[in-house]
């Protein structure tokens, strides 16, 4: 039961994030969708292009899954996991499709926007209780209907984050979103858990890494670095290497790699206390190198 009430609840915060960030992006002039974003490769256009391609591409596999139809996406790379370089492929195809998404759609990026989340919208309210759990495809492997909530969500935040950020000077990770966020980073699967961390091979025992969190959503996390690999968990009593402190805006961005460690404490969002050594590390860690 927790699940189905769970799964409606996203599906409504879906809805209303979505139609609150409607509203804004009305508001962005042409200039400002021509301005580069925090996404590297990215204008602002280009980030809600991929807004579109995204909530238009992962509606059609749910659509799909829902009729008991597991056939791939026409058009997505096909990418066996285990693949060398596969994630490296994968954001590769991704990234261009929202580039020449944005050049095809012209001036009917933002109505595309807003008919493509309605689309999602109308389709999430009509799910019933019993076909959340309904397998669908996906370029990493079949996912669940109810999978695509989060994501969709953590699209959503972010993204607007990131356009949000080249028009206000202190902008902040939607509140309503930001529990979800937090409660996504400790189990996240893939990048950037699986990057082997660097320098660590000689380091006598784990390496913690604390933040001390404040705000919405807030719970104090270890990242651990044992055998040049990296798992969250939450904070425990052994004493960190480095200590950073940061409310969970700044922690989110650090985390989806809109900020650096070493730009975070720079910039005043962060004070760091400990082995200060070891930000480079764990900020080549963060951004895949």
């Amino acid at each position: 039961m927790q699940l189905i009430d769970t799964s409606r609840t996203q599906a409504e915060l879906i809805r209303t994030e979505s139609e609150r960030i409607m509203e804004y992006f009305d508001s962005l002039s042409p200039e400002d969708l021509e301005k580069p974003s925090p996404c590297e490769r990215w204008t602002v256009g280009e980030v809600i292009a991929r807004l579109v391609w995204h909530v238009e591409t992962y509606r059609g596999m749910m659509e799909r899954g829902l009729r008991d139809d597991l056939s791939p996406t026409e058009g997505l790379p096909s990418v066996p996991p285990g693949t060398p370089n596969r994630q490296v492929i994968v954001d590769e195809s991704y990234g261009q499709a929202a580039i020449d998404l944005r050049l095809s759609l012209g001036q009917d990026l933002i109505s595309s926007f807003t008919n493509e989340y309605g689309k999602i919208n109308t389709l999430l309210a009509r799910v019933v209780p019993e076909n959340w759990n309904k397998p669908c495809y996906h370029v990493a492997g079949l996912r669940t209907v109810e999978s695509f909530l989060t994501t969709y969500l953590m699209e959503l935040a972010v993204h607007e984050w990131d356009i949000r950020s080249t028009r206000e000077h202190s902008p902040i990770v939607s509140e309503e979103i930001m529990p979800l966020l937090m409660d996504r980073i400790p189990g996240k699967l893939g990048r950037p858990w699986s990057i082997s961390f660097p320098d660590m091979t000689d380091a006598a025992g784990p390496v913690i890494y604390r933040f001390e969190l404040s705000g919405v959503g807030a719970t104090d996390l270890d990242v651990v670095v044992e055998e040049n690999k990296a798992r969250a968990e939450t904070a425990g009593t052994a004493p960190a290497n480095l200590s950073a402190s940061c409310d969970t805006d700044t922690f989110v961005l650090l985390m989806y790699g809109r900020f650096s460690l070493e730009s975070a404490v720079a910039a005043g969002r962060m004070t760091a206390e400990g082995n200060q050594g070891l930000m480079t590390g764990f900020d080549q860690w963060l951004a895949g190198h």
